[in-house]
C-alpha cells in the first residue's frame, strides 16, 4: 500500500505551499502576505545598522523583525487552515465515492473529478449521458 506511505511526503511538500481555490492571490493580498512582513524586517535591519548596533537599534530590530515575522506567521497559519478545509472536502468527496463503489478513488479518478466535476463512471452534468473528455 503506497498511499499511506506517500502521504507524509505530500504533506511536507505542502508545508510552505498551501494552495487553495479559497485563497485570494490579488495584489493587496500578496502585499499583506509577503511584502509588508519583508518590509518590516528590512526596516528592523536598517535601524540596527544605522544605530551602529547600539541599544535603540537592537530594540528596534527586535520589534520590527518580530512584527514582520508574526505577520508572516499568522498569514501562513491561516493558509494552512484553509488548505485543511480543502483536504476535508476532498476526504468527504472520496468517502461518498467509497460508499457508492466500495473502494477508494484512484489518483486518475480524482484528477478526472477535479477537471470535469463528476466521476468517470457517472454521466456528465450536461445530460448527454457520455463522459466528457
Amino acid at each position: 500500500m503506497s498511499g499511506p506511505a506517500s502521504r507524509p511526503q505530500r504533506q511536507s511538500s505542502r508545508l510552505f505551499h498551501a494552495e487553495s481555490e479559497r485563497l485570494p492571490a490579488s495584489l493587496p493580498v500578496r502585499l499583506l502576505r509577503w511584502w509588508i512582513p519583508a518590509a518590516l524586517c528590512v526596516v528592523g535591519v536598517v535601524l540596527l545598522v544605522v544605530d551602529n548596533f547600539d541599544t535603540f537599534g537592537v530594540s528596534a530590530f527586535a520589534a520590527f523583525v518580530g512584527a514582520g515575522s508574526s505577520t508572516w506567521l499568522i498569514n501562513w497559519l491561516w493558509r494552512i487552515g484553509v488548505s485543511g478545509d480543502d483536504e476535508r472536502d476532498r476526504e468527504a468527496r472520496d468517502r461518498v465515492f467509497l460508499a457508492r463503489r466500495a473502494r477508494w478513488p484512484t489518483g486518475q479518478e480524482r484528477a478526472f473529478f477535479i477537471e470535469h466535476g463528476h466521476w468517470p463512471d457517472e454521466p456528465s452534468p450536461g445530460g448527454d449521458g457520455a463522459a466528457s473528455t
